[in-house]
């Protein structure tokens, strides 16, 4: 993880708007990216759709009046 003094050194910067903006910017994303890592690793197989077996059938014909 980020230690504590490379966070406090950061922190102790003096800064302007773009700067802390890109250091936001940096971080966000690299949350956002880490948690899609962790995702990918962590994630089981997706559940198999369940087919139903009964035949359904669609369109003009299928219909009351259908011909």
């Amino acid at each position: 993880m980020v230690s504590k003094s490379l966070v406090q050194k950061i922190g102790d910067q003096e800064m302007d708007r773009k700067a802390f903006l890109k250091y936001s910017g940096l971080l966000l994303a690299s949350l956002v990216g880490l948690r899609g890592i962790i995702n990918l690793l962590t994630v089981s197989d997706p559940p198999k759709p369940v087919i139903d077996n009964k035949q359904t059938t669609r369109g003009f014909g299928s219909g009351k009046y259908g011909a």
